[in-house]
């Protein structure tokens, strides 16, 4: 059965009173607090640091995403963290407190550390409480990857799918999310150690623009670089019609961190050449921001399983 992420966030609302499961994801997701909220699924903040100054990514509620790039623009500096223990109880507890399973969904296990903690107080939990259920999916997404994940676990549990379904459902299927990024600047890859400085100095003196993706293992890869940030548009946009498979019964997710008119020319492109059921716009978050600066773009997909590209 195909993909049905488009019309993941009506469903998720009208079954959502049905459902005995609290689906949560953290913030490195990349979805809206409107679209998380319109498909019923609860939030797990990371922590970060603004120039030294502790912080929660509440989905931009104490601190806008165009604020934060701002500040990035003018020399602030952010580092992340992973998902804390104890956030990860109160979301296992909140579920339980109202009488639902919980199943939390995890940015990737190559990219972060949150999956083995939230095992970690999975186990601790359950110790305390071992009348509740609980289950922890590594997405081995990250972004709108993870985002696009999320969505279409939301969908099934609305259709009435048991969380233990879900959960196989999306071990089994995660490695057909997709998702390309690209930069337009390597400071920030540098900044977070995804790239040499060597490399990120000769990227700028040769403008050169980086696309990345998201491998098997859920780590942050570099497929190939090209001079200009129009060239890795359409190479993007190239991409994604080679790898897409039923494009016309899925939603595709495009997310920017400060560039919304590359999101709007890479939909462009999209359109002249793939016909999708729909396309969700949204934001690269703090989280993910951090690592790939105001230029951040990524697409994100149903396709073909990333182990055979």
């Amino acid at each position: 059965m195909p993909p049905r992420t488009a019309g993941a966030c009506g469903s998720a609302a009208k079954g959502d009173l049905m459902q005995d499961t609290q689906l949560i994801t953290d913030s490195g997701c990349d979805l809206s607090r409107e679209v998380l909220d319109a498909a019923g699924v609860a939030t797990l903040f990371f922590p970060y640091t603004l120039d030294g100054e502790e912080r929660f990514d509440d989905f931009g509620q104490t601190l806008s995403y165009d604020a934060f790039y701002d500040a990035l623009r003018v020399g602030a500096r952010s580092t992340t963290s992973q998902a804390r223990p104890v956030d990860c109880d109160a979301a296992f507890r909140r579920a339980y407190d109202l009488g639902k399973t919980a199943l939390l969904v995890t940015i990737s296990s190559g990219l972060s550390s949150t999956y083995d903690t939230a095992l970690t107080a999975r186990e601790r939990f359950l110790q305390e409480n071992p009348d509740a259920t609980v289950h922890v999916v590594d997405s081995l997404s990250v972004s709108a990857g993870q985002g696009l994940l999320v969505l279409e676990m939301a969908a099934r549990l609305a259709d009435g799918m048991s969380a233990e379904a879900v959960v196989a459902w999306a071990e089994d299927n995660r490695q057909r999310v997709n998702h390309l990024f690209t930069v337009d600047s390597f400071e920030y890859l540098v900044r977070g150690g995804r790239v040499s400085p060597a490399v990120g100095a000769v990227g700028s003196v040769l403008n050169i623009k980086p696309i990345l993706h998201v491998d098997a293992e859920g780590r942050l890869a570099p497929l190939t670089k090209l001079r200009g940030r129009r060239r890795a548009l359409a190479e993007l946009s190239e991409m994604v019609a080679e790898r897409i498979e039923d494009p016309e019964e899925q939603a595709i997710i495009i997310d920017h961190a400060q560039c919304p008119e590359d999101a709007t020319a890479l939909n462009d492109m999209l359109a002249e050449q793939v016909a999708v059921r729909a396309v969700i716009a949204d934001r690269i978050g703090i989280i993910i921001g951090t690592h790939v600066g105001p230029s951040g773009l990524v697409v994100a997909f149903w396709g073909k399983p990333r182990g055979s590209q």
